[in-house]
């Protein structure tokens, strides 16, 4: 009996800002800073792919990122909309990751906070587009306190930017990448009954998830934005 074939999935990428040097990325459940560039970083990269986020970041937020599939991973319920979609566990927010991830063809998705969900989801965590803030020594109640050893990830690129109009402190915005990254696997019939027919798009991610490479590599044509930030 032949096996079902199984596909690699879209692969987990995270945004994160925090403090230099204290590792900071909240106070009081708001930022501790206004950058727009960084904000125009986020909304570029993020635009059409799912997004996991916890409630108190969705809170914060206020409303629904549009034009991106909002997953809140909490143990209340939410309510579900065309862009909001509820998760009580952290199995079920990657399954709803994937399969927006697939219906929208896209090969990554996207982790955004806060602390509880970048610890909940950093063993998945294939790439990081980590902005340092040169702020000086804050005080916060949240912290991305990661370190990355360079025996698993790699810096891929980096950029600073300077103290300006819309930006209230210098900071930095490297991509790191895992040396090893971490492929998940399933097949359609795992998507079959849980939303809309995805075996109309399931063949065509199939053929672009073929013609990619088998590592996470960053994406050449999106890292050229940094050029314009």
């Amino acid at each position: 009996m032949a096996q079902t074939k199984r596909i690699r999935m879209p692969s987990a990428t995270s945004l994160v800002a925090r403090s230099y040097p204290d590792r900071i990325i909240g106070v009081e459940n708001a930022l501790p800073w206004h950058l727009k560039t960084d904000l125009k970083h986020f909304r570029m990269r993020t635009q059409g792919h799912a997004i996991i986020m916890g409630r108190k970041t969705f809170e914060s937020i206020g409303k629904p990122l549009p034009r991106r599939v909002n997953i809140i991973l909490s143990r209340s319920p939410i309510a579900d909309t065309v862009n909001v979609k509820w998760a009580d566990t952290p199995e079920t927010a990657l399954m709803l990751a994937d399969y927006h991830s697939i219906l929208l063809q896209k090969k990554e998705f996207f982790i955004i906070g806060g602390e509880e969900i970048y610890n909940l989801f950093m063993k998945y965590i294939n790439k990081v587009f980590l902005t340092e803030v040169f702020c000086g020594h804050i005080n916060g109640d949240a912290k991305f306190d990661v370190d990355f050893d360079n025996k698993e990830w790699r810096f891929h690129s980096e950029k600073d930017f300077l103290k300006g109009d819309g930006d209230q402190f210098p900071f930095r915005i490297s991509c790191l990448i895992r040396r090893k990254p971490l492929h998940r696997l399933f097949s359609k019939e795992y998507f079959m009954g849980r939303g809309k027919d995805i075996s109309d798009v399931w063949d065509k991610y199939v053929a672009m998830i073929e013609r990619s490479d088998s590592d996470i590599m960053a994406d050449e044509q999106q890292l050229d934005f940094f050029s314009d930030l």
